[in-house]
């Protein structure tokens, strides 16, 4: 798996050294970031080798310039290692505030890197994806996140709906994302286990996750514009929550 871009490998190199197995470097960039990520690795003992153009561009999909060829760095790195649903819940036991975030089939990269570091900034503790038509973490995801992967622990269920039935069992409030909710976000007072489910870019929430849930909500909109891109809705709420908690 590739980490690309220099944020995503300082944070790479910050959290998990152990997972970079080498850095690949553009024989033609210099500059200070660089050279202050080569002086870790170096103190690591990590490989480190420079390659020239052609071969540097042939690592990566040259089609997709966010993928980040002029940054002129990749870490190769061991596959990102996801959490279990229940693992998460263990790590914040005894906790009375407690938000997740389930993603129901969201399959841009670049929306769910976004979401993570929304997520990771905002104190949600957890994210919960499925395992089948969904995007996974891969290198656009963390660059699009630029490393906040590494700071939020991330499931990927087989089921997402046993997964959302799981959560109600365990005492959550599970809340839904729709464009036709009588639930106003500002008008709504987030409880203190709940989760919050964001649907597919393009046809929104699954009726079979609409029918679990306890309440639904929507973000009040002006103008002409009927909806937001899954990834500002998700930060907008986000910090609804984070406002109503500690503000």
């Amino acid at each position: 798996m590739l980490v690309i871009g220099r944020n995503p490998v300082i944070e790479a190199l910050k959290f998990n050294p152990k997972s970079i197995k080498k850095l690949v470097l553009l024989e033609s960039v210099s500059n200070n970031k660089l050279k202050e990520i080569i002086k870790i690795a170096q103190q690591k003992n990590i490989i480190i080798e420079k390659f020239p153009k052609i071969r540097f561009e042939k690592l990566l999909d040259r089609k997709d310039k966010s993928e980040g060829i002029s940054q002129g760095i990749i870490a190769e790195v061991e596959e990102f290692k996801y959490s279990k649903t229940s693992e998460i819940l263990k790590s914040v036991e005894g906790n009375e505030q407690i938000t997740l975030a389930v993603l129901d089939e969201i399959q841009d990269p670049h929306n769910f890197g976004a979401i993570i570091r929304s997520a990771a900034a905002s104190g949600i503790v957890g994210i919960i994806i499925s395992d089948k038509n969904t995007v996974k973490v891969n290198h656009t995801v963390i660059k699009t996140s630029s490393g906040a992967t590494n700071y939020i622990k991330i499931s990927k269920e087989s089921n997402i709906y046993t997964a959302v039935e799981y959560l109600k069992e365990k005492g959550f409030k599970i809340i839904g994302t729709v464009l036709n909710a009588d639930k106003n976000l500002y008008e709504f007072s987030f409880p203190g286990k709940c989760v919050i489910i964001f649907g597919n870019e393009g046809e929104g929430l699954r009726k079979n996750l609409i029918k679990l849930c306890d309440y639904l909500i929507k973000i009040p909109l002006a103008g002409k514009i009927e909806s937001l891109n899954v990834s500002v809705t998700a930060g907008v709420i986000f910090y609804e929550i984070l406002r109503q908690r500690n503000y």
